[in-house]
């Protein structure tokens, strides 16, 4: 009897989106992987700890500047998860440290062999733009949120 490898259908399709001038990576993975961490790393209580359910999930969203390919590290980021049916939620993602490089994440639970769709909202601050002239005072910036748009199955 022979038998071929076989690859799961599961995961984030196309793992990198664009739009507004930003570029994200999406990254889903088991939270047993998160918890494997030993006590007292820092990676090992992030998002206040590891939940417990068999199907929670870290998310993980690096997002950087398209132009330039600088990481953002000033943004407010939420993954807002939809599910067939119309059931939407949201998830906060934290800033965090990975390997020395900033990126965001929370924790989620996935039923199996759902197909979902994850929206990654960008708000980041309004900055100060450089003046015209030193009599005029600097004027508040503020970039429109950016939304990407993923989809993800769960095996």
């Amino acid at each position: 009897m022979l038998f071929a490898p076989v690859t799961a259908n599961a995961g984030v399709i196309d793992g990198s989106q664009s739009a507004g001038g930003l570029t994200v990576y999406l990254g889903v993975v088991p939270a047993a992987v998160v918890k494997g961490h030993p006590t007292g790393h820092p990676e090992a209580e992030m998002h206040g700890g590891t939940p417990a359910s068999s199907h929670s999930m870290h998310i993980t969203a690096a997002v950087f500047e398209k132009a330039s390919g600088a990481r953002i590290r000033d943004a407010n980021v939420t993954a807002h998860i939809l599910e067939p049916g119309g059931i939407q939620r949201s998830v906060r993602l934290q800033p965090m440290t990975v390997a020395g490089a900033l990126t965001f994440g929370g924790y989620t639970t996935f039923a199996r062999g759902i197909n979902y769709r994850i929206g990654i909202v960008v708000d980041r601050p309004p900055h100060m733009l450089p003046s015209q002239s030193k009599q005029a005072p600097h004027a508040m910036h503020r970039k429109p949120p950016v939304t990407v748009h993923f989809t993800y199955t769960h095996d």
